[in-house]
């Protein structure tokens, strides 16, 4: 038996393999502690990403852009109402460069997931030299720490009021009378008829459809059936027959517990061709019965106890087509309404989806879709309202809700996709939302958001009038309120990051 053993070299010298590990990590540490060399690194990223995603690296700059305004809004007003400014961070984690100017240190680290202005004595739990404690934060009156506070998240929103401005004076306003079909569901009834992607159908069974959404409810409405359509194709009016689908509308898919889009193929065994044959075969069924239906991962079935979880109006037709919408000019002056009205529907949609987002079903849909979103990982999810549905997922893939939120991963390629669509007003469209969906979050009046410091600077100012004196909070008291916010933040990030990475969704 033969035994191979390690070279034997004299002591106190070192053999080469520790040597060469030696050198590496030296280069390493010398790399780390250069200012210079993670400068030109970041500038080396930056670069390659320019290179293999102009969108992307556009969109990136952009963001960061809006999250240093951000945070530019505390700095000028917490500097004005005279408060004692130490930090000025574009990032999180390890620092890469950095300079001082005064008494604040500005610079940049390693983790552009965020960005921060450190004001001194922001809360009773910070210790701050007697020398500062005039300019700080604490000591400040209710008006000018407020106004600090509120500085960022109005940032924000003015921003994406801004931007909404930008596109609709710059690039035009969407047309509901100018579209055509842009993309086909794979397998459709708009498929198998021939619909093409650059058609428009301007009739259905006679009656004349001037824009998407008089088709939508018309398509809803024949579900299951033959409908007669006008197709206009360069210049040219075709007369198309086509065999409408159909699927559960949200309705009836949340009284089964599916999800919408689905159809019922066969009860009891029993195939249907359309929702009427579905709802007739139920009610004649005596006691419970099997649903057959097409599930995202083919064929599936569920048992139904009684024919009253099934709805009368439940289905909706489905043609297979999505739009694209032209854009008219307007004026400036046109523009500012439109930009405000926008405006409004971003704010009562962003706060809708908030409070969907963190209800009980919201928050359990969302722990169901990260279950299921690598029951499919080779396809990705792909967003579009297509005629005569809900919004619905043109492919499948394993998690297939429409109201998902987005990580800042899910952020940046909705970002790129939308630049490669739409060239920068697709960009600054979703910048628009994006800033104002920061500046209302930013407002919710919890700890550690920027609404939960003005939430406190409120009760103070209340508390102080009606003790004749003044009175600060103990912040001790509501750092477990603040743990368990920090908590479910974080436990948000982590869901959306790994559900925009192992299913990350299409706008295409």
């Amino acid at each position: 038996m033969s035994q191979t053993l390690p070279p034997v070299h004299p002591a106190g010298e070192p053999s080469p393999e520790s040597s060469a590990d030696e050198t590496s990590r030296g280069l390493i540490d010398r790399l780390a502690a250069s200012p210079l060399a993670r400068v030109g690194l970041l500038v080396a990223a930056l670069g390659w990403l320019a290179y293999a995603q102009i969108w992307v690296f556009v969109f990136v700059m952009a963001l960061v852009l809006c999250i240093f305004l951000h945070e530019l809004g505390h700095y000028l007003v917490a500097k004005r109402n005279g408060m004692k400014v130490t930090e000025f961070f574009l990032g999180f984690g390890p620092r890469i460069w950095s300079f001082r100017r005064g008494e604040t240190e500005y610079g940049i680290k390693l983790i552009w997931a965020g960005a921060y202005v450190r004001i001194v004595g922001m809360s009773n739990l910070e210790e701050v030299p007697p020398a500062d404690e005039a300019r700080c934060y604490r000591a400040q009156p209710f008006l000018r720490r407020v106004t600090a506070v509120l500085a960022g998240p109005a940032m924000n929103l003015a921003l994406g009021l801004l931007l909404l401005f930008v596109v609709t004076a710059g690039f035009g306003r969407p047309s509901d009378s100018d579209w055509t079909v842009r993309e086909i569901t794979p397998g459709s009834a708009a498929e198998q008829a021939g619909i093409q992607p650059g058609d428009r159908i301007v009739s259905i069974d006679g009656q004349p459809v001037e824009t998407f959404g008089d088709l939508v409810p018309e398509v809803q409405a024949l579900g299951g059936s033959t409908a007669n359509l006008g197709v206009e194709r360069d210049g040219t009016v075709l007369p198309v027959t086509v065999d409408l689908g159909w699927s559960l509308n949200r309705t009836a898919a949340e009284a089964l517990g599916m999800g919408p889009g689905v159809r019922i193929t066969a009860v009891g065994g029993t195939p249907v061709a359309t929702y009427d044959e579905v709802v007739a075969a139920v009610e004649a069924a005596d006691g419970p019965v099997e649903l057959t239906y097409d599930g995202p991962d083919g064929p599936a079935t569920v048992t139904l106890l009684e024919a009253g979880q099934l709805p009368a109006e439940g289905a909706q037709g489905f043609l297979g087509v999505s739009q694209r919408t032209g854009t008219e000019r307007v004026s400036p002056a046109a523009a500012v309404g439109d930009s405000f009205s926008q405006f409004g529907e971003i704010v009562v949609g962003s706060v809708q989806g908030m409070g969907r987002l963190f209800s009980p079903s919201g928050i359990g849909n969302l722990v169901e879709q990260v279950r299921t979103a690598n029951d499919d990982p080779e396809v990705g999810t792909t967003r579009g309202v297509t005629a005569g549905g809900d919004p619905a997922p043109v492919a499948s893939s394993g998690s297939q809700d429409t109201d998902r939120p987005l990580s800042i991963l899910g952020i940046v390629n909705v970002g790129g996709q939308a630049g490669d669509e739409a060239g920068w007003a697709g960009v600054l469209s979703l910048l628009a939302l994006v800033n104002i969906f920061l500046g209302l979050i930013n407002l919710v009046p919890l700890l550690p958001f920027d609404g939960g410091h003005i939430a406190v600077a409120c009760y103070e100012g209340v508390r102080s009038r009606i003790a004749g004196r003044p009175y600060r909070v103990d912040m001790a008291k509501l750092m477990p309120v603040t743990y368990v916010v920090f908590v479910v933040m974080v436990g948000l990030f982590v869901s959306t990051l790994y559900l925009d990475a192992v299913d990350p969704i299409s706008i295409r």
